[in-house]
């Protein structure tokens, strides 16, 4: 009884036992259960949150580019606009005039903006508000810009204008999105321009962001079909970007979001739930049949798996890392035998691999100065962390320069080899010494530049004496411009080239050729004498004077040299090149191909012409000059016909400067166009009274047709002055058109469009006479002053002055005769038909109010004659 009773206790104790641990493993599971459908619950809610912050991490990140993009397109539009607007050229052409032909036909601001910028859109605007100058899409137009923009166009110009640089603004146009960028028209860096009243043109670049051009930005920035708002209900939806306009509302973009979140959801949501459903299943086969440390095996033995495929993956992660790395891997044991080398190696040295194994680092790596692996093996603990450079051949023989970087090897305490990595720096070694090249030496001819001429020059002047002196050559060549303006930069670069290895042939190790720009060459030359030097000079001359072969061109070329010495002349590099300027510049003065030596009253003369210009600056500011006439009479009528403008500049009561000093002095510093706009100016307005058929007759510099803005500088002034355009001459000499006669023909035809007379002055001293009547369109021609002083006597003066007279009535010219001094001249004159004439015998130059009282005894007599005759 006691056994049994013994035994059913033990039954009952091992079920409550049993009992016990299946409440306390079912509420330990329940507990495990609950808190897994938590965290899974959790990490559903995670993952949610997750792919909403990606959608708009995804929108925000697209916005960005978006802008940022939008405002790298305004700031180039604002570098093109600024590139443009400060520009002398832009200034002369598309400010103080449009010059369509610069503009449209050579190119300068026609289609290439619209190819080649994609603006579709190019305006100038003048100080009054009017689109002077318009270019639609690639295409010459009479587009106004406020046509185009509307009331918003007079804000951006004005805008442009109060801040006097380039300004950006968003606008729509033809309900697209658009960027106007407008800037200011400036002289930019050219000196001494001229200028025109009123505030200044603008310049407008109009970009239109159509469709097909916000679908090519959206692939661009890998933003999906990026367009316009469609509406204002369209506008208030994400994603979005709001840019202001400059008037109106605001320009809103839309786009198609990514949604990135979504991918994961539809990554993680299956995952989440099979989990779940996994974690269901395992906690209900524990529950029914207890295997639980089933499952702890698989899921160590599934942990074991992970561990394994981690370890595999690291593997293979070094592996890829030191394949598709520049550098390559090396490893050597405690013998400096190669035991390892990546694949790379074999890319980037065309060796191969296996070749190379076992084999000592030193045959593969060598440094000028030591052993690699003795130097490795010097090191302590550990190895310096300074990169090496050495060197190694390459499979095809090619020298390549490494840099190396090394690490001890250790196991188990001890050193047994060292690691490390090789970079091939052959590109960015050539490249410093390049640069370094570069920052001595003329990037197109190779021959020393400014900065390698400073130093050579004060290395040599520390020791140079007159018993060894040094020869400075300023050397350039004659008539190079028109090499590049005829034929192009780059026959000049060919001319260049070949000019400067023959100067480099003619140099002695000691001696230096250096190029300064454009044409302009300094040689440094060490001659004991001055014989020595001309004789080099010679050479140089029969050197330039070969001719140049360039494809089908044959050039020929001469040069002017200026020469200065040192320690004689100067003893400073400044100095010494300033002095060889001065004396090359004489050089030109006298004829060209020729050289000239520096004496110090150069200088002087040099120092006179500048204090010369400065006081016709001065003059032009002050208004000293002043304006004679000259009486010029119909010879076989007697009446007065008209006057010729002389510029008279009178600097004391009793002294004068004549024109023949200030005049070539103002043509060759830029200041002729100044004071000729002054002449004319005053001529026309002081010849507005003188009588419906009086004229005044105007002399025009030939240095006046290299621009081509004279037609609208004659048209301002007549304009200005009221005078109308028949009552204006222009005398004109024929070598006018010796330089460009295209150019010269093309500015006497505009202004014969204006209905100005053109008059060939000092007609019978130029080599082209009758080919010039022919072609271009003059009106008369004025017989020179120099057939006029041996006539009538001499009967050459006489036949000449007769053939040009009927030259003139040939071609329908109105001929005049200058210089007439006597009664017999006159008579002779009349006799030849010669119809009109000037000169002191009929009335010397005088002041306006000295002429306006001669018109007034003219027509005084006139109307006494008239009376009479009809009494």
């Amino acid at each position: 009884m006691n056994s049994e009773f013994h035994r059913h206790a033990a039954l009952a104790a091992r079920a409550n036992m049993e009992a016990h641990t299946v409440r306390v493993t079912r509420r330990s599971l329940r507990t495990l259960s609950s808190l897994l459908f938590g965290v899974l619950l959790l990490s559903v809610v995670m993952v949610l949150v997750i792919a909403h912050r990606q959608n708009i991490d995804a929108i925000q990140q697209d916005a960005n580019l978006l802008r940022q993009a939008w405002q790298q397109q305004q700031q180039e539009m604002i570098v093109d606009a600024r590139d443009y607007a400060n520009w002398g050229e832009g200034w002369k052409n598309l400010h103080l005039t449009v010059n369509k032909v610069w503009a449209w036909d050579e190119e300068n601001f026609g289609p290439g903006l619209y190819k080649e910028y994609h603006y579709d859109g190019v305006f100038v605007v003048d100080g009054k508000g009017k689109t002077r100058y318009a270019v639609i899409r690639g295409k010459l137009s009479d587009v106004t810009l406020e046509s185009w923009l509307g009331a918003q166009s007079d804000l951006l110009v004005s805008t442009a204008r109060t801040l006097h640089d380039a300004v950006a603004r968003n606008a729509k146009v033809e309900n697209h999105p658009a960027i106007l960028v407008a800037a200011p028209i400036t002289p930019g860096k050219v000196p001494d321009l001229p200028t025109i009243p009123g505030p200044a043109s603008v310049m407008v670049f109009v970009n239109i962001f159509s469709p097909d051009k916000l679908q090519a930005l959206g692939k661009s920035l890998n933003v999906i079909e990026p367009r316009i708002a469609s509406g204002l209900n369209d506008s208030l939806f994400e994603p979005r970007l709001v840019e202001p306009v400059l008037q109106g509302e605001p320009l809103v973009l839309r786009w198609q979001p990514k949604n990135p979140g979504f991918g994961v959801i539809w990554l993680m949501m299956p995952l989440l739930l099979f989990t779940a459903l996994a974690v269901a299943l395992v906690t209900r086969r524990v529950l029914r049949h207890a295997l639980h440390n089933a499952v702890i095996s698989d899921r160590r033995f599934e942990m074991l798996a992970i561990s394994q495929r981690e370890l595999a993956n690291s593997e293979e992660r070094f592996r890829d890392l030191a394949e598709a790395a520049s550098d390559w891997i090396w490893e050597i044991d405690d013998q400096g035998r190669l035991c390892y080398l990546s694949s790379r190696f074999a890319a980037v040295t065309g060796h191969e691999v296996k070749s190379w194994m076992g084999r000592p680092l030193d045959q593969l790596l060598s440094h000028p100065s030591h052993s690699l692996v003795s130097w490795l093996m010097r090191q302590g603990e550990e190895v310096q962390h300074v990169p090496l450079r050495c060197q190694f051949m390459s499979a095809n023989g090619e020298r390549r320069i490494g840099q190396l970087m090394a690490k001890a090897i250790r196991r188990n305490g001890l050193r047994s080899g060292f690691r490390g990595t090789v970079s091939d720096i052959t590109h960015e070694v050539d490249a410093e010494a390049r640069i370094q090249f570069l920052s001595r030496h003329d990037m197109l001819t190779g021959l020393a530049n400014r900065m390698q001429l400073q130093e050579y020059l004060t290395a040599y002047l520390e020791s140079v004496s007159e018993d060894d002196p040094l020869f400075v050559i300023s050397f350039d060549l004659d008539q190079f411009k028109p090499i590049n303006d005829t034929w192009g930069h780059a026959v000049g670069d060919e001319v260049l080239n070949e000019i400067s290895k023959r100067l480099k042939s003619l140099l002695a190790p000691n001696e230096l050729a250096a190029r300064l720009g454009g044409d302009a060459f300094i040689l440094l030359l060490r001659e004991s004498t001055r014989a020595g030097v001309e004789y080099r000079c010679r050479a140089l001359q029969r050197m330039v004077h070969q001719p140049i072969i360039s494809g089908s061109h044959q050039i020929s070329l001469t040069a002017s040299m200026g020469i200065v010495s040192a320690p004689q002349d100067a003893a400073h590099p400044e100095a010494l090149l300033r002095l060889a300027d001065i004396a090359l510049a004489q050089a030109r003065s006298a004829g060209r191909d020729q050289w000239v030596w520096y004496s110090s009253d150069m200088a002087n003369h040099l120092q006179s012409k500048r204090d010369m210009v400065q006081a016709i600056e001065a003059a032009l500011h002050n208004h000293a000059f002043t304006l004679h006439y000259q009486p010029r009479y119909q010879l076989q009528s007697g009446q007065l016909a008209g006057a010729e403008a002389l510029i008279r500049w009178q600097i004391a009561d009793d002294q004068w400067i004549t024109p023949d000093r200030f005049i070539p002095l103002a043509e060759e510093n830029g200041l002729i166009a100044a004071i000729s706009d002054w002449v004319l100016m005053r001529a026309c307005v002081d010849a507005r009274d003188w009588g419906e058929q009086r004229y005044v007759s105007v002399n025009i510099s030939p240095v006046e047709f290299r621009n081509n803005d004279l037609v609208q500088r004659v048209a301002h002034a007549l304009e200005v002055s009221g005078l109308p355009a028949t009552r204006l001459e222009l005398e004109i000499t024929e070598n006018v058109t010796f330089e460009n006669p295209d150019r010269a023909l093309e500015i006497m035809q505009g202004l014969r469009a204006l209905g100005v007379r053109l008059t060939v002055d000092d007609f019978g001293t130029g080599y082209a006479a009758l080919g010039y009547l022919k072609t271009f369109p003059f009106n008369g021609l004025k017989i020179d002053r120099s057939w006029m002083k041996e006539f009538p006597e001499s009967q050459q003066a006489q036949s000449v002055v007769a053939g040009i007279v009927g030259l003139a009535r040939a071609f329908a010219l109105t001929i005049t005769a200058e210089g007439i001094e006597t009664e017999a001249q006159l008579k002779e004159l009349k006799a030849l038909s010669c119809e009109e004439g000037q000169g002191y015998f009929l009335g010397r130059p005088m002041p306006l109010a000295a002429f306006n009282a001669r018109l007034h005894e003219e027509d005084r007599a006139f109307k006494l004659i008239s009376a009479t005759n009809l009494l």
